[in-house]
């Protein structure tokens, strides 16, 4: 007999991979003189400093560990159509950034990537709680504004349902890996922090 009580499915669900580096302690006490290093001279357009090298080039064996588990994740989100579980030989691009107070990212998506993400070396926050650093992590709805303009006092009564066609807020923390679709919208508020954030940004591709 079917059931009488109504079926909700999420449809198109949006996948966001959320990971702490078991090592993290020891790697970014190693990362962060090298991110600065390479960061100094950069020129920053209030989004923060990028490195120009890719990090694989100057990263040592702690870019060799942080990539291996970036992949693994991917490789354990990743199926084949019929659903089944694979394993791909991803194409990475990774690049540092070091942000200081005033500074923020714009809130983009990649694309030209199956996933995106990114790491923080140091968060800039100094274990602080305070609300008022800023710098949240923010993730846009992929459909937009569309889910909230017919009524935006509305939402939906489901998991995920309150943000529809906003944007969901993360506090980054040192440590944290976030991973997620690459044409997922993905940026960070104004960071009011007086430490620099460290930050290691990579995009998977797919091979053709």
């Amino acid at each position: 007999m079917p059931s009488t009580k109504p079926q909700i499915h999420s449809l198109f669900a949006t996948p966001l991979c959320v990971h702490f580096v078991p090592v993290a302690v020891e790697m970014n006490a190693d990362l962060k003189p090298l991110i600065l290093e390479r960061t100094r001279q950069a020129q920053s357009r209030g989004q923060g400093a990028y490195a120009k090298e890719d990090f694989r080039s100057w990263g040592n064996h702690h870019a060799q560990t942080l990539l291996a588990v970036v992949t693994d994740l991917a490789d354990s989100l990743t199926a084949s159509r019929s659903g089944g579980r694979i394993k791909t030989e991803w194409k990475i691009a990774c690049r540092a950034a070091a942000r200081v107070k005033g500074e923020y990212q714009e809130m983009v998506a990649r694309p030209g990537a199956f996933w995106a993400g990114v790491y923080f070396a140091d968060d800039g926050y100094a274990k602080s709680d305070d609300e008022e650093l800023g710098g949240q992590c923010e993730l846009g709805d992929p459909r937009g504004p569309l889910p909230a303009m017919v009524a935006p006092q509305l939402s939906f009564r489901m998991p995920g349902g309150t943000s529809a066609g906003f944007a969901e807020i993360i506090r980054p923390q040192s440590g944290m890996i976030l991973l997620h679709p690459g044409w997922q919208p993905r940026g960070e508020r104004r960071y009011e922090g007086e430490g620099q954030r460290l930050v290691i940004e990579f995009e998977l591709t797919a091979p053709v």
